[in-house]
């Protein structure tokens, strides 16, 4: 299950405490729950493309199928409660299960940026594998 944290940003830090957060009606951070457990977190922000720059962080209990099912439901979220059509993703080449997770839930390789990451994206109108 995927729930948009808007007001408990305790639960977004215990997931990803590294990350810093911004408190905007445009920045969103969806954590995914299994069995009544916060297991991860993504969160989406403008970018400087027409659409939202996306970063994940999926804890031990959030691997495999349950992460890609964690992915879709985000996906699915972001395009029914905005009016984004594109979510883009840029992952560290080192981060071999990132790039495969990018792969596995549709997400199209759109090349190598300037700082040598991978950059994936996912359209509203693809259909989500």
């Amino acid at each position: 299950m995927i729930q948009r944290v808007t007001d408990n940003f305790r639960r977004v830090k215990r997931l990803a405490p590294d990350w810093p957060l911004t408190v905007s009606d445009e920045v969103f951070y969806l954590v995914a729950n299994h069995d009544g457990e916060d297991v991860g977190v993504m969160a989406f922000h403008p970018c400087d493309q027409d659409g939202l720059l996306m970063h994940v962080q999926l804890g031990e209990k959030c691997r495999g199928a349950k992460a890609a099912q964690a992915y879709r439901a985000a996906f699915d979220w972001v395009f029914t409660h905005t009016d984004n059509e594109m979510i883009y993703g840029r992952i560290p080449a080192e981060t071999r299960h990132a790039r495969v997770m990018a792969r596995n839930v549709g997400g199209q390789f759109d090349g190598i940026d300037c700082d040598g990451m991978k950059c994936y994206s996912v359209c509203k109108y693809d259909e989500v594998a």
